[in-house]
């Protein structure tokens, strides 16, 4: 096997990790883990494909190497002091790891030129328009009274482990959840109107269709910081990105929208950010974050090590909705500062060289990201290390594209002389 096959086998492993991670809500499908096996192949084909002579950037390599370090620290941590099960320390590190790892590998077959910019960005929107779709279906069903909203979750359940969230909604509609998914969602929603070019080579009716299933997907998330940050993500296009023609078409389906919907959206917002249950909600998180930061005050430096918990603070498997506080009860200051330290590697990726505003737009797409880490536990999946990676993507996209530009102006004014 030569240095192009192996290429080839890394382009297509890593594809199909972001599709499988992205596109599915959770590993595995019908009792296969399919993410799983993809992971699997991408470890083995970018060890051969390195093997075969492939230039990796070592930088990543020693993130990779620090990153499992950190983890077995605080597994040790966690052990000594021996107020958490060793198997959920265990299988928290493992999330952590697989989390970082996923990122690292796309970064390293993107610096080997196994896969390029490009690609990693669509592979990225096919598995988000393929979640869209279903998750359209699976509204739609529930909707139309084809089946319940408990059967979907059966079904969700049995096949893929994963159980969406769902609550009642005004208007008799009903919510169904899948938070990262739904965050991408509103991403790509973003994404696909304001860079078109970016989206080329996939269909345009593709992209139509997106567009509408999409937005189903985050409204029917009815998720406040969702809605909140796709109105930012609009409001930035609105404002810097489209031209005239494209303002009007965009005021005139918010008129359309607005004006067909008005009482519903008006009973949405009172419930969802005035209602008890949003208030209750809040007064969980505030309630999570005192109780946090009084078992940290007792562990400062090195914190509980993984799985750590606030004893009656728990919603899930030792998660918490304020997921950075516990991130600091559970690795003290000196892990929250290696965390620290990877997050600002990402926006130096970003911000690194020459700009524009859209390198800016990427640097608060990660920040809008990373501080959803304080409403929701999203920052440990194998879905949250793509959304790491794509704003570092689409930056070295724009960079590339920023080179170009001032070739053809510098080729043009020397074709002038």
């Amino acid at each position: 096997m030569n240095t192009q096959s192996t290429a080839i086998l890394v382009k297509v492993s890593v594809s199909s990790l972001i599709f499988l991670s992205l596109g599915l809500p959770s590993g595995t499908l019908v009792g296969i883990p399919v993410k799983h096996i993809a992971y699997l192949i991408c470890v083995v084909s970018l060890f051969v494909h390195w093997r075969k002579g492939a230039k990796i950037n070592s930088v990543y390599i020693l993130l990779l190497v620090a990153s499992f370090l950190f983890i077995i620290f605080f597994i040790l941590v966690a052990t000594l002091r021996a107020k958490t099960p060793f198997a959920y320390a265990f299988q928290e590190g493992m999330n952590f790891g697989t989390t970082l790892s996923i990122s690292l590998f796309i970064l390293m077959a993107n610096s080997c030129k196994a896969i390029k910019d490009e690609e990693i960005v669509l592979s990225a929107f096919y598995a988000i328009f393929f979640f869209s779709l279903w998750k359209f279906l699976a509204v739609f069903l529930i909707t139309t009274g084809i089946t319940s909203v408990n059967d979907v979750i059966s079904f969700f359940s049995h096949y893929t482990g994963y159980m969406p969230l769902t609550l009642d909604m005004p208007g008799e509609y009903k919510r169904l959840t899948f938070m990262l998914q739904d965050f991408a969602s509103a991403f790509f929603l973003f994404l696909v109107p304001t860079y078109p070019r970016l989206f080329s080579k996939a269909p345009l009716f593709i992209r139509i269709i997106f567009m509408f299933t999409g937005l189903i997907a985050v409204v029917s998330g009815y998720s406040r910081y969702t809605f909140i940050i796709l109105a930012a993500f609009w409001s930035f296009a609105f404002l810097f990105k489209f031209s005239f023609k494209q303002r009007l078409l965009a005021c005139s389906i918010v008129a359309v929208i607005i004006a067909s919907s008005f009482p519903w959206l008006i009973e949405a917002y009172e419930f969802r950010f005035t209602s008890h249950l949003a208030v209750g909600s809040d007064k969980v998180r505030y309630e999570q974050t005192s109780a946090l930061l009084n078992h940290w005050e007792n562990l400062p430096i090195l914190g509980g090590g993984f799985g750590y918990y606030a004893k009656d603070y728990v919603r899930l498997a030792y998660l918490y909705e304020v997921q950075w506080v516990s991130f600091l009860t559970k690795f003290g200051l000196i892990g929250i500062s290696f965390l620290a330290i990877l997050v600002l590697l990402l926006f130096y990726k970003i911000l690194s060289g020459k700009k524009t505003i859209d390198h800016y737009a990427m640097a608060f797409a990660l920040l809008s990201y990373l501080l959803s880490g304080f409403t929701n536990p999203l920052l440990l999946t194998s879905p949250s290390a793509i959304l790491y990676v794509l704003p570092v993507i689409l930056s070295s996209i724009f960079r590339k594209e920023l080179v170009e530009s001032h070739a053809n102006s510098s080729d043009c004014l020397h074709i002038r002389k």
